[in-house]
């Protein structure tokens, strides 16, 4: 776990693009076949080797490892059931006298325990945050002032994360640093405006002064930064 001071640090030493991984974006991965989420499995898997390589830094909050163990065992349910739909719609199409080729023996516990395993990797390849004075106190101004992405519910968590997230690369504009700086999460309905491509303009003022974008996948953010020649 590092603070952020150390953070700015470390990159401002080496720098390259960041990316702040919310729990939703790392348990899509899981839900990959109920969602029809192939190509953020396949994001993932590129995102991996990217970080490994040192081309890519990677981040959660303090709080998503947690978030993350408690919502996994759901997330696999979601995922084992998209498997099991897709065996019966390709056994009705057989059925139907539809041509196909032999149904792939792919058992649902055995392909999720492989998605399971991939967002785990992905997660302890992102560095965690520690908590941070200013970072809580956005989120809690933003929880009293009913603002996204707090939810009707009033929950901090999501202003948690982004609250940090823009901390940290408030601080890194300062120190003029050079590389992207992006939010994924698929949370859509608290974090982004109405074309799902950039935040909700409740939160835009403040990213646009940090520098903070938004993605709503990983497949997103892979081809932003792709498309500006930031990781090849």
């Amino acid at each position: 776990m590092s603070t952020l001071a150390q953070v700015v640090t470390d990159l401002t030493a080496a720098p390259r693009p960041v990316l702040f991984l919310d729990t939703c974006t790392l348990l899509d991965i899981v839900r990959a076949p109920l969602r029809g989420l192939a190509a953020e499995v396949q994001a993932c898997l590129g995102l991996r080797a990217l970080a490994a390589a040192g081309t890519v830094q990677l981040y959660v909050q303090d709080i998503v490892p947690g978030e993350w163990t408690d919502n996994l065992p759901a997330a696999r349910r979601d995922g084992e059931v998209g498997i099991r739909a897709f065996t019966a719609t390709w056994q009705i199409a057989a059925d139907l006298g539809k041509p196909a080729p032999p149904l792939p023996v792919v058992p649902p516990g055995d392909l999720i325990n492989e998605l399971e395993q991939l967002s785990r990797e992905l997660l302890t390849a992102a560095d965690t945050l520690e908590k941070d004075y200013d970072g809580m106190s956005w989120a809690i101004e933003r929880v009293a002032a009913k603002q996204k992405p707090s939810s009707a519910k009033g929950t901090v968590k999501d202003c948690h994360i982004l609250g940090h997230a823009l901390r940290l690369s408030s601080l890194l504009a300062a120190a003029g640093y050079p590389n992207s700086r992006v939010l994924l999460s698929s949370n859509r309905s608290d974090f982004a405006g109405p074309n799902a491509d950039a935040f909700h303009p409740e939160i835009a003022p403040d990213a646009a002064v940090a520098g903070l974008r938004y993605a709503a996948s990983l497949e997103a953010a892979v081809a932003g930064l792709r498309a500006i020649g930031e990781i090849p």
